[in-house]
């Protein structure tokens, strides 16, 4: 398994005033670059070795395509809402609604009732 690694890092500021806190902030990420075959080769190992706080570059041909990183590194996707919430929002991208609303009203308007079933 060829592995590389890639260093990414935040450049630290002058020491100057308020900057001066920065130099606590500058985090050091290591992600291991490896390559596609050898990620599907060796995946279920990976993924172990992500769960306890590895990150992998997947690269290409060198060239990056993918990242195996914790979960927790993940922003949370927030739920989908459900129900009535659901239908607003798909109706909210509909440029004519107003147009077919009012002619749903005017249709009911218009509309008479059928005549009630005969009894006799």
């Amino acid at each position: 398994m060829t592995i590389m690694l890639h260093a990414i890092s935040a450049v630290r500021p002058p020491r100057q005033g308020f900057w001066s806190i920065w130099d606590g902030c500058v985090k050091l990420i290591i992600m291991t670059g490896i390559a596609v075959a050898d990620a599907k080769a060796h995946f279920s190992e990976l993924l172990d070795r992500v769960t306890r706080g590895e990150r992998f570059l997947v690269l290409r041909h060198g060239r990056p395509v993918a990242a195996l990183v914790p979960t927790a590194a993940v922003a949370q996707p927030e739920h989908a809402p459900a129900g009535l919430a659901a239908a607003a929002g798909a109706l909210a991208d509909w440029d004519d609604l107003d147009a077919v609303v009012e002619g749903i009203y005017a249709a009911r308007r218009d509309a008479q009732d059928r005549p009630g079933p005969s009894l006799d």
